[in-house]
């Protein structure tokens, strides 16, 4: 049994040591360039783990031997699905693994934006010590509008409860006893985005996602409110985005995830000061990437036992 982690995925000794137990394991820690490069790193591999790499229709079609994909994510848009299941292709993921590291990434973009943070730590750097630029906004009190209520999403609740927030939530699923737990009142998109000062995004991105937050949804949006994104770029209209930033429709973005990613040099957002930019770390931590890495190899174990688990579902 081949196995090859086409890309860089978080793995300690022992990590590697597991595999080398179950196959021979091949091995890159960086991206492949295009996608000529990704076939031939896969190959005739029975068993890819991918943590970025994009295994297209293409890709699938030009891998003869490939048997299982085990995701290193929660997000299963890395693989064509329909493509996986015409080839019988087993594709798995790794749900629930960062849900306390997302949720207070959430927090961290947050508060970064409502007290200038980066603002004020440029300041200081330059030698300049004024308080009078800085004034930031208190969440107590305020609305945050909780758009996806997963695990994360309402982990996210459950913490800004604990910052006396009031807690609007849509999914098109709604989980009524969480909410009650909580003291999370679901509402229609069109509500919740209206009434958050603050709004944060906690949706897979799928055909129906793709776009959800468009120029239409921002005008609906409060003056002045922050918007927080962990999920998926693409979730947001990224050209509407930038242009209610310089309007300061929106005063505040705190964004993880990216339309493009890695985004382009030039990305306007870049420029912007209303800005709290990271690299998609909401899932890096310490704790996170083990239990990432565990599950991933363990969906492995599982599919050579024959007993699936935590499978992509189209």
């Amino acid at each position: 049994m081949k196995i090859v982690v086409v890309d860089h995925v978080y793995l300690e000794e022992e990590h590697i040591e597991k595999l080398r137990s179950i196959g021979d394991v091949e091995i890159f820690k960086d991206m492949p360039k295009n996608s000529e490069e990704l076939k031939r790193r896969i190959g005739d591999a029975d068993i890819a783990i991918v943590g970025w790499s994009h295994l297209t229709e293409e890709i699938l079609k030009a891998v003869e031997k490939l048997k299982m994909v085990s995701i290193w994510a929660t997000t299963c848009h890395y693989v064509d699905l329909k493509t996986a299941r015409e080839r019988k292709i087993v594709v798995t993921h790794v749900p629930g693994y960062a849900t306390e590291a997302v949720a207070e990434h959430v927090f961290a973009l947050l508060l970064a934006a409502a007290r200038k943070l980066l603002l004020a730590d440029k300041h200081v750097r330059r030698g300049e010590f004024d308080w009078r630029p800085f004034r930031g906004l208190e969440l107590a009190g305020r609305t945050i509008g909780v758009i996806g209520t997963g695990a994360i999403g309402c982990r996210v609740a459950e913490i800004a409860k604990a910052f006396k927030m009031r807690i609007l939530a849509f999914d098109k699923y709604p989980n009524f006893e969480r909410a009650e737990e909580i003291g999370m009142k679901y509402v229609d998109l069109q509500t919740l985005l209206r009434e958050s000062d603050v709004i944060t995004l906690h949706v897979p991105l799928t055909p129906e996602t793709e776009g959800l937050i468009g120029k239409s949804d921002i005008d609906l949006m409060k003056e002045g409110c922050v918007l927080i994104n962990t999920s998926q770029g693409k979730v947001i209209d990224e050209k509407a985005l930038i242009e209610a930033l310089k309007s300061r429709k929106i005063a505040y973005a705190g964004l993880d995830v990216f339309e493009e990613e890695p985004p382009p040099k030039d990305n306007p957002l870049f420029k912007l000061e209303n800005t709290v930019l990271s690299p998609h770390i909401g899932f890096h931590t310490l704790e996170a990437a083990k239990r990432c890495t565990e599950i991933c190899i363990d969906n492995i174990v599982k599919f050579i036992e024959g007993q699936h688990q935590n499978l992509c579902q189209l």
